[in-house]
């Protein structure tokens, strides 16, 4: 196929014109924080982001770039008279060149609106704590995390003070933020409580419910039964049915210093009509036709997950680590096997190592993993991979840095969601504190996506600038 290597040069000339507005803001927003009033802390993250491929499927469309802007902004804002903060955080995003439909760069940026651009806010809220010597309380668009993480406009009261020891509540009410549907603003309640039962207890209860359309609830325990061993266990329900549960414990050796870890996850198969939120009537022929005007979540039928990992440090060589992790999932009765669900084993072998003797302001990762499922005689296979991830200081100003992913099948795509290749590098400037700007390259290759798109190979090259005022 052809591969088409025209940019739109006035769009690609994004790429400096941000990096000369990273260094014009270092250099002009110095500006104290700090007010007769109180204070204001602004973050901003601005990333321009340049993809290109191989050359698609000419039946869907011969688009082979895309370049896009991203702006996320932050704000702590503090009335030190009346002692109310506001907080902020919301991001901007622009598909700069027009990604016509079909084309596998489309997301839903592209799709969302008219203009090819959106703007959520995904947080601004007042806050004032210690109201009446006894509640904190957040007024505004923000995040309740009780059985559900729960996105709302609406209030949210909370106290450790309510006259018995341990126990803190945390209630809230409003109308409930889908900032990737048209489903209806229905409102939404929510009851969190969290007991210690006794000062300097290592143990922890939390028992939440979530009221929308029906209620969900969710019990979960964090204990520490000595120095070495925890334990913590978790039962939820969505919409009156049970969704999942999980039990973890881990233990450390205090003379090797070896921490071992089990973990048992099991997932009861959700019906449609069950799930919390979500808007199951999206279907791909709708995507493919016209706008996407509602979020889709695939399903996972029943199952239940065994897993077991170590993780050694090296005596006498500070800096060196080595990990093991051993992963079963079995299909609930149902064995409704398909390409997102089977039945699979996988292990993983690897080293970590942190400023490790001569190696200083070094960071490395490597790992090889084994990945067998064994789902009917047509699909069973194998694959193995291996990993690794690198950064390095090169001065108290420059980090550079890279890594890579290489699987030999790709049997497990659509349940890992792991790309066959994968490589990046990267080059960061360190501007000051909480200040830096930052290059890099990503390379993947699929055989999902030559075989859906007619496309084995998509590049990225993203530029970004980070500062906290």
């Amino acid at each position: 196929m052809k591969l088409r290597k025209r940019f739109k040069v006035c769009h690609f000339w994004g790429l400096p014109l941000i990096i000369a507005l990273g260094v014009f803001l270092h250099s002009q927003c110095s500006w104290a924080h700090e007010f007769e009033w109180g204070s204001v802390d602004v973050r901003s993250n601005t990333q321009y982001k340049l993809q290109w491929g191989d050359g698609p499927n000419e039946l869907l469309s011969d688009d082979s770039n895309d370049q896009d802007i991203v702006e996320v902004l932050g704000v702590e804002a503090s009335h030190s008279a009346s002692g109310v903060n506001f907080s902020f955080l919301g991001k901007y995003q622009k598909d700069l060149d027009g990604t016509v439909f079909g084309s596998y760069f489309q997301d839903y940026v592209d799709v969302s609106s008219d203009d090819r651009q959106r703007f959520d806010a995904f947080y601004a809220y007042f806050e004032k704590k210690g109201l009446l010597n006894r509640f904190d309380v957040r007024l505004g668009r923000q995040y309740a995390y009780s059985s559900e993480t729960v996105h709302f406009d609406g209030l949210l009261v909370s106290s450790e003070d309510v006259g018995i020891d341990g126990l803190q509540v945390e209630a809230f009410g409003g109308a409930i933020v889908q900032l990737y549907s048209d489903l209806a603003q229905d409102g939404v309640g929510g009851l969190s409580l969290s007991y210690i039962p006794r000062v300097g207890a290592d143990m922890k209860i939390e028992l939440g419910s979530v009221f929308y359309q029906k209620v969900s609830s969710e019990a979960s325990l964090y204990w520490r039964l000595d120095e070495e061993v925890k334990i913590r266990a978790r039962w939820a329900f969505i919409d009156e049915n049970s969704r999942d549960w999980d039990v973890d414990l881990v233990g450390t050796c205090p003379v090797t210093e070896t921490t071992v870890g089990i973990n048992v996850y099991k997932r009861f198969k959700v019906e449609r009509e069950d799930d919390f939120i979500y808007d199951y009537t999206y279907n791909v022929e709708e995507n493919l036709a016209k706008d996407i005007k509602r979020l889709y979540m695939s399903r996972e039928i029943s199952y239940i997950d065994y897993t077991l990992s170590l993780s050694q440090p090296i005596p006498r060589e500070e800096g060196l680590m080595v990990f093991a992790r051993f992963t079963t999932r079995q299909l609930g009765h149902e064995r409704e096997e398909d390409i997102y669900n089977t039945d699979f084993y996988r292990w993983t072998l690897g080293l970590t190592m942190e400023s490790w003797r001569f190696f200083k302001g070094t960071k490395l990762t490597l790992g090889y993993s084994k990945w067998y499922e064994d789902r009917d005689y047509i699909y069973e296979g194998e694959s193995t991979s291996v990993y690794g991830d690198l950064s390095q200081e090169i001065n108290e100003k420059i980090v550079v840095g890279g890594g890579f992913f290489y699987k030999t099948e790709d049997v497990n795509s659509l349940i890992e969601g792991e790309a066959a290749q994968q490589y990046y590098g990267l080059l960061r400037y360190r501007i000051g504190e909480e200040r830096w700007a930052e290059i890099k390259y990503e390379y993947e290759r699929d055989d999902y996506y030559r075989a859906e798109y007619g496309i084995s190979d998509i590049n990225a090259l993203t530029a970004t600038i980070n500062f906290t005022w």
